[in-house]
């Protein structure tokens, strides 16, 4: 150690008076052992202690060295650790370090025979690490043998097909105990996370490049593989996609956790810390040549590590956040259709908004998540059904019988989820009190769904459907049917089809006039598709933060996350997720036009031609 700098008498003394101990009684042999032994246990518990006294840099053989702020994370291998970080930060050198350190010391001496995994979304992302710990080492021959470094005598052959699994003899803990053997499994994710199966380990679980790991799947594989007692670690240059479980960890982890308190610990790196020449005046001018500007996706993700944009979003993440408060009586219902099972599988949440450091992050407390018998939502007996329905709504909601609501439904078929938001008028804002997310319904269940929300509201709602498949059944059979007259949903319901055109009339009833097309025969009103408009006045309410929205993460993620291409004339929306969107954009094309505005020749399942 003092060959290598790395000798701090400051620190050891920190350290023995941690332990209440003292020089002199250290010296008489009190506790026992001694000076030397002491100092042994002093480098082999802290990684970065070991690292710096045991490895060597790579590229010049020189002992190994951190940065400053590499040094707490390293040191914080018994919390679970979020890593958000620019690229090029250190994230591999230290996923490399608490590889080493744990098999060669058993993680400070705290588990035995320690196993291991190292997860990433392709082999790519895993060969780097491989060979970084094979040079460590000074593996030969294929890695067969090592030899050449003091780490060689804990290297034994490893398994390489058809993964790497890398095997250390570990150190004896107990006095009579032999020599076990560690294992470090290195698994592609793939596809469904399938190369996880049949792992399981006790010390440790890192995650390499985790933002590109997209579906659930691959996350549920790796968890399963941690032990009791595994410590988790995930590590990534955010991508700006905020629908991963990587960006739902990252808001979930908080900086500066305690090491005794549950949770995640959030370490962001961005390259700006860096010491020259890894950062630099010239090193920023030649990123912000290659990125095209510090306020690009680019720039912004690879450089400062944080979030972005998606590219080409249709609303911002600044957009949104001003519009999020605490909202205590909003509520998230899930209906899910279990038919094999006989099964309604009903949960209920509400968001609990947390501010840590300036930053806003939600979370779900549940409410109720259980099951109830499918049969009584299915019977064949109409008020079998309602009955059924309007128990389990007003177990778990509560009604109201003042104000003014507005409400939304992009309805679904079978395999499509069908989602509702209903939002109270509250002056100029609207707050959202109700989310419905409900999976495997038929259309009578939906029909019953809806009725007894219309009900439980005290009629007041004000509804517009997206005439889909299942909307344009659903609309006609609520807005004629006898079973359904006594909540007039041919008065308070609209049916809407996203590609028909609108007059563009604002929520001022104002229309938009279209000046080039001005032939002195009168103003022409600029007609675009309903979606298109809809979409344009929400991002208007929300410029003018109209709106009072919990921190639903599934919402916002799909908010952030829903982009546009440019098309012929208008914007191409994208598919993906965007149910619970499309349920606000029929909340706004409602409200646009309710008893405002010109006709419009969008489809109206009444009995009367509507004149919104």
């Amino acid at each position: 150690m003092s060959e290598r700098g790395v000798f701090a008498p400051d620190e050891f003394d920190a350290w023995m008076a941690a332990r209440g101990w003292a020089w002199q009684r250290l010296d008489r042999g009190d506790y026992g052992l001694t000076l030397e032994q002491a100092l042994f246990l002093f480098v082999f518990e802290d990684p970065v202690r070991w690292s710096e006294t045991f490895l060597v840099e790579p590229r010049t053989g020189e002992p190994w060295q951190f940065f400053d702020y590499q040094r707490e994370s390293c040191r914080a291998w018994s919390q679970d650790v979020v890593h958000q970080d620019g690229a090029e930060v250190g994230k591999t050198r230290e996923i490399t370090v608490l590889v080493l350190w744990g098999q060669c010391t058993c993680m400070g001496f705290t588990v035995r025979r320690p196993w291991m995994l190292v997860g990433a979304p392709q082999q790519t992302h895993l060969d780097e690490i491989i060979l970084a710990i094979e040079e460590q080492v000074g593996a030969q021959e294929g890695g067969e043998k090592a030899s050449g470094s003091l780490l060689s005598q804990f290297w034994l052959k490893p398994k390489r097909t058809p993964h790497m699994m890398q095997r250390f003899l570990t150190i004896p803990l107990g006095e009579s105990e032999k020599p076990g053997i560690g294992r470090v499994y290195y698994r592609p994710a793939g596809h469904d996370g399938e190369a996880f199966r049949g792992v399981h380990v006790n010390a440790m679980a890192l995650m390499d490049e985790a933002a590109k790991l997209k579906r659930a799947v691959q996350w549920s594989e790796f968890w399963r593989s941690a032990m009791p007692g595994c410590r988790k670690r995930v590590y990534s240059v955010p991508d700006g996609d905020r629908s991963t479980e990587f960006f739902r960890l990252s808001q979930q982890a908080l900086p500066s956790l305690d090491a005794m308190a549950k949770g995640w610990r959030l370490f962001h790196w961005p390259k700006t810390i860096m010491p020259s020449p890894f950062w630099s005046a010239d090193r920023d001018a030649e990123f912000i040549r290659l990125f095209g500007g510090r306020h690009t996706p680019g720039y912004k993700r690879n450089v400062l590590g944080e979030w972005g944009e998606a590219e080409n979003p249709v609303w911002s993440w600044d957009l949104l956040l001003p519009n999020v408060t605490d909202l205590p009586d909003y509520r998230v219902l899930t209906l899910n259709v279990d038919r094999q099972r006989g099964e309604l599988h009903v949960g209920v949440k509400r968001v609990v908004l947390h501010v840590e450091q300036g930053r806003k992050s939600g979370t779900y407390d549940w409410l109720f998540d259980g099951t109830v018998a499918l049969a009584p939502f299915a019977s064949r007996d109409d008020s079998e059904r309602r009955s059924a329905m309007r128990a389990l709504l007003r177990e778990h909601l509560v009604g109201v019988s003042t104000g003014v609501f507005w409400a939304g439904a992009d309805l679904g078929e079978t395999n499509d989820p069908t989602e509702i938001i209903i939002s109270e008028q509250r002056g100029p804002k609207l707050h959202d009190v109700l989310r419905i997310n409900a999976k495997g319904v038929d259309y009578y269940i939906q029909r019953e769904l809806i009725f007894c929300l219309q009900e439980l509201f005290g009629g007041r709602p004000h509804w517009g459907v997206d005439l889909g498949s299942a909307g344009t059944v659903v609309v006609k059979d609520l807005q004629t049917l006898e079973a359904y007259a006594e909540q007039r949903f041919d008065e308070v319901m609209t049916g809407f089809q996203f590609s028909n055109a609108v007059d563009c009339v604002g929520e001022d009833g104002e229309p938009l006039i279209d000046r080039a097309r001005d032939d002195g025969a009168g103003e022409t009103i600029v007609r675009a598709p309903a979606k298109h408009w809809a979409t344009q006045c929400i991002s208007q309410r929300l410029q003018a933060m109209g709106y009072a929205m919990a921190y639903d993460v599934e919402v916002l993620n799909h908010l952030t996350n829903h982009t546009a291409r440019q098309g012929t004339k208008w914007p191409i929306y994208a598919k993906k997720d965007d149910h619970d969107i499309d349920a606000r954009r029929m909340q706004m094309l409602r409200q646009l036009y309710d008893d405002v505005g010109g006709e419009i020749d969008v489809f109206s399942s009444g009995s009367e031609a509507r004149v919104a």
